[in-house]
Parts: structure tokens; C-alpha cells; sequence
């Protein structure tokens, strides 16, 4: 997989793809891919940089604080690395954080430019030779404990052959397991199903061996993380640190939703633990639009078949609540980690009372565990190309919260009908005069001219946002339908997450985008999405 960034994020098995306004549709490196060894680093022409690392991290809070205050001299600060390289990511990932941190001491009345500049910070892309990647996340936690991932298994060496995954992993109860699992999982799915030849074999509907490695894959890794954690906690050594930062993977919990695509045989699999989900957007040509297809299905408590299996696995146990869906106060019935509804009582006791791990869930309620499993559900399709190519959307339950999945399709089919998937690939002009540090998504000299967008349709100020009081959650909601979408984003990512928010409704969606943590975990989750579009001929050579 082929990535094109001017603020690359990379990690030892992958390589996520940020978005930047000062991409020049020029070829830069190719795309880490799992299972080889990766390049040589390139030599470094400033040996400067390591002395300034030190003065460059002093100066992320001034420029968080420049960018939020509109101060140009201080946000015009050159960056001394090559676009790139590890240290350009890092500043990047540096900047971005550092944003969002200022954003959440100062809480700054959120103009249109500001909040366009916050969805831009945590978007990209990614390519293959046949499918095209958007994705955007939005954080609502400090830290945000989504993560996203890309990449392509290169056993083959054939970008026609590879294998092409990619993955969102919604953690909860903070984000290191949501971490592990962005380094393991695409490794232990990968691995298991080239040990086991499934890679190259000839196409049978929902093949057991493939579907059965992937289940395994998914549960071994689970399981090597609470056993981990549990002969730490067991070993009798007195080391604090090293013990809690044992557990701390087992103790929080993570979702894990992730496609695998091979495109020798164009077969699409969803493999889905929790409650992010999978949304497949397929022609209708009788209907003349493209409709939703199914590729997952929430794992919570309101799911009956997921009723159904904990009641035929806890017979005597009122495990999940009717009104709420959660089991035994989780939202969710299948998740990595959580350790407190996989280990005996005893053993989340030890850890709260010896290792300041969370208490024990309350009232003896844990008798037979485990309650949640991280073994995924498996939905698969062959893609469909042609003159209506296939999509998928990819979201964690921060999207779903606020739309539909019909509602999600058709507002990637109106972004369709405005752009295409590739025009980012489009060679534009740099100036570096004009632009900020590597890896911020806004032009500084040209802010003050745009800092309101001018909408194509006349906006009443006194309209209704069409919102609601929520009284089981205790707080406003809002309804979101076609009616309110707009179409202005040529990253179909953000135009996904701002639709979600309020689109058109621009006094709401500047509301929503001003909340900043803590309150606005009350608001809007973590959001992460990614938009796959498939049947795409990617000329160039990218791969």
C-alpha cells in the first residue's frame, strides 16, 4: 500500500496516512508493509535536529497557543527536519497533540475555519493499486483512545496478490490496549493465515479454514494479553512500575474492526469484535442509488444473539440489562482486554488493592467468567466494480451514534456525485512561503481571508437545529438526516464526520466541534472513520 503524506505516521507495523493541504501529488517512499524487513534510513543532512529536539518540544505550547490566538509570527516557525522522516512524524503528531491540548485549556469560541482546521488534523489517505482510502478521526477524550490503521501484507510481492487490511480499534478505559492491539493484531491475523496457506487459495464462500484463522488470531492475542498481565501480577516481584505497566493493556479494553481485502480474487472480510461497524455501500440499479450492505453487526446487549450466547453461557446470571444493553455495566459484549469481566474476582481484587488497577465490578455480580470474548463475527463479499464501484465505511461507534448506516451511504454517494476518490492525488503547487509547519493541514498567510466559509445555500440563523432533549442520557441530541448534509469536503472522511455533527446546521456543528474535554464526552465520543473505495485503477505506480 502506497501512501502519500507530508506528516507520515508510522509504528512498527504500520503506517497511518495524515492528510495535508501541502501534498503535491508527487511520489515520496513506498508504504511500509508487514512481514519485511524496512529501508535503511535515509542520511540525515541535520545533525542539528537532535540538538533542537529539546527546544522544539518547549515550543509546541507556544504554537498551540499561536494557532488558537491567531498570532502569525510565532506560527510561522520553520521546522528544521525533512518531510518524511521519523522525526517529521513525531513533530507532526507533536503539533497535533499539542493543538488539541491548547484547544481543551482555552475552549476558543470555534469559528468555521478553526473547526475545519481541527477535522483537518486528523485526516489522510491511503492507496493500492485498485482501492483508495480516506480517513479522518476526531478526538473527544484526552487522549483519544481511538486508533486507526492501513497496510498490505507483502508475502507476494505482487500488489495484485497482496493482501490489503484496514483497522479501527475504539478502546474504552483508556487507550493502551487500543495501542497493542494497532502494533499486534494486523501481525497475528496476517501471520496466522500465511502459516496456514489461506492467502493463496482458490475463492470458496465463507471458507472455514481462512474465517477460523482469523477467529483464532483475534482470541490468541487476547489471551496473551491477560496472561501477560496475569503472571506479572503472580511473579512476587516487588517492582511497582513494571507491574502496572503490565496490566494496564489488560485493564483497559479495546474494539477491534477490521477489513482484510484480497484483490486477486476481489473478496471483501470484515472481521468485528464490539460495537464499531462496517457498512458496505453497493448499486442498486433498479433503485438508481447505492444502498447499504450489512458488513458487521453491533456486539452489545441489544444485539439477541449476542443475548442469547451469554445466557446459554451464564444459564443462572442476569448478565445484560434490557434497558441499557450493557453486560454487567459494559456497553459492549465482545472486547479485547477488560480484564475485569475475563479474570476471577479474587484476581481483580489483588490488582485494585496491590497495583491501584480499577475496583472490581460491584456487588459479587463476576461469577463465572469470562463475560466478554475478543473472538470476532465474519462477513464477507466479493466486491463489485464497474461504472458504481463498491465503498465501505469503516467507523467506531462515534459515527453510528449520530447516523444511520442508509444515512452514512447516502452521504458518501452525494460526496460521489461532487468529487473523486483520487483528486487528492492531483498535482498541486507548494509555497513554502505560505505555509505552516510540516504536517498542519491550514495555510497561515492565506487564514485571515478565509476564515468563514461562504456556504452555496441561504442559511437562517434563526432555523430550527433540529435537536431534542435525551432524557435517558441526560443531555441534547440531535436528529441527523439527509436533509441536513452538505457537500464541501473533498476528503470524503471529513465530509462523513461534519455531516454527523451538524452539516449544513452550522450554529450546531460549531457548538459540537467548541466542546472540549471533559465535557464533551457527554456530547460526541471519539470518532474514527475510514472510507474504502474499491474498483478504482490507480495508473501510477504506486506500489
Amino acid at each position: 500500500m502506497w501512501a502519500r503524506t507530508l506528516r507520515p505516521l508510522r509504528t512498527r507495523v504500520h503506517r497511518t496516512v495524515l492528510f495535508s493541504r501541502r501534498y503535491n501529488g508527487q511520489p515520496q517512499e513506498p508504504h511500509t508493509t508487514y512481514f519485511q524487513q524496512p529501508p535503511a534510513p535515509k542520511p540525515r543532512a541535520k545533525i542539528l535536529r537532535s540538538v533542537l529536539f529539546g527546544t522544539t518540544c518547549f515550543a509546541l505550547g507556544a504554537y498551540g497557543y499561536s494557532w488558537l490566538m491567531d498570532q502569525e509570527d510565532l506560527a510561522a516557525m520553520g521546522v528544521m527536519v525533512e518531510e518524511g522522516s521519523p522525526e517529521a512524524q513525531q513533530f507532526s503528531d507533536a503539533l497535533r497533540v499539542s493543538a488539541q491540548d491548547t484547544t481543551a485549556r482555552l475552549v476558543p469560541i470555534m469559528d468555521l475555519q478553526r473547526a475545519q482546521d481541527m477535522l483537518e488534523m486528523g485526516a489522510g489517505y491511503s492507496l493500492t493499486k485498485t482501492a483508495v482510502g480516506h480517513n479522518a478521526q476526531l478526538a473527544s477524550n484526552m487522549p483519544c483512545e481511538d486508533v486507526m490503521s492501513s497496510g498490505i501484507y507483502g508475502m507476494f510481492q505482487d500488489p495484485m496478490r497482496d493482501w490489503s487490511n484496514w483497522t479501527i480499534l475504539d478502546g474504552h478505559a483508556g487507550p493502551k490496549t487500543a495501542e497493542v492491539l494497532r502494533e499486534s493484531l494486523p501481525l497475528y491475523v496476517g501471520g496466522d493465515l500465511w502459516d496456514a496457506k489461506s492467502m493463496d487459495r482458490p475463492y470458496t464462500p465463507n471458507d472455514f479454514q481462512i474465517i477460523s484463522t482469523i477467529k483464532k488470531a483475534f482470541h490468541r492475542l487476547d489471551i496473551e494479553i491477560l496472561q501477560r498481565a496475569s503472571l506479572r501480577v503472580h511473579s512476587g516481584e516487588d517492582d511497582l512500575a513494571l507491574t502496572i505497566a503490565a496490566t494496564t493493556t489488560a485493564l483497559s479494553g479495546s474494539c477491534a474492526l477490521m477489513a482484510l481485502f484480497d484483490p486477486a480474487r476481489s473478496v471483501l472480510r470484515v472481521a468485528n469484535t464490539g460495537d464499531s461497524r462496517a457498512v458496505l455501500g453497493r448499486w442498486d440499479g433498479q433503485e438508481g442509488k447505492y444502498v447499504a450492505q450489512a458488513m458487521s453487526v453491533d456486539q452489545t446487549g441489544f444485539n439477541p444473539e449476542e443475548v442469547e450466547r451469554l445466557r446459554r453461557e451464564h444459564p443462572d446470571e442476569d448478565v445484560v440489562d434490557p434497558k441499557t444493553g450493557r453486560v454487567l455495566g459494559i456497553a459492549v459484549s465482545r472486547a479485547f482486554g477488560d480484564s475485569r469481566w475475563k479474570w476471577p474476582d479474587e484476581m481483580s481484587r489483588k490488582v485494585y488493592e496491590k497495583f491501584w488497577g480499577p475496583a472490581p465490578r460491584p456487588n459479587g455480580v463476576v461469577k463465572t467468567p469470562p463475560y466478554l470474548t475478543a473472538e470476532p463475527e465474519i462477513m464477507e463479499t466479493q466486491v463489485q466494480g464497474g461504472e458504481h464501484p463498491d465503498f465501505l465505511i469503516m467507523a467506531s461507534d462515534g459515527l453510528w451514534d449520530n447516523m444511520s448506516s442508509d444515512d452514512a451511504v447516502t452521504c458518501v454517494q452525494q460526496w460521489l456525485d461532487k468529487y473523486e476518490p483520487t483528486k487528492f492525488m492531483e498535482p498541486k503547487p507548494i509555497d513554502p512561503a505560505a505555509a505552516g509547519p510540516p504536517g498542519l493541514p491550514f495555510d497561515r498567510a492565506n487564514r485571515r481571508a478565509i476564515t468563514e466559509y461562504q456556504p452555496d445555500f441561504t442559511y437562517d440563523p434563526n432555523a430550527d437545529d433540529d435537536t431534542y432533549w435525551d432524557e435517558a442520557e441526560r443531555t441534547m441530541k440531535w436528529r441527523v438526516s439527509p436533509k441536513h448534509f452538505i457537500v464541501e469536503d473533498e476528503h470524503c472522511g471529513i465530509h462523513l464526520i461534519k455531516n454527523a455533527l451538524g452539516g449544513k446546521r452550522r450554529n450546531l456543528f460549531r457548538g459540537i466541534m467548541s466542546m472540549q474535554p471533559p465535557r464533551s464526552r457527554h456530547v460526541r465520543d471519539d470518532i474514527s472513520v475510514q472510507v474504502i473505495f474499491f474498483g478504482l485503477d490507480v495508473k501510477e505506480d504506486i506500489v
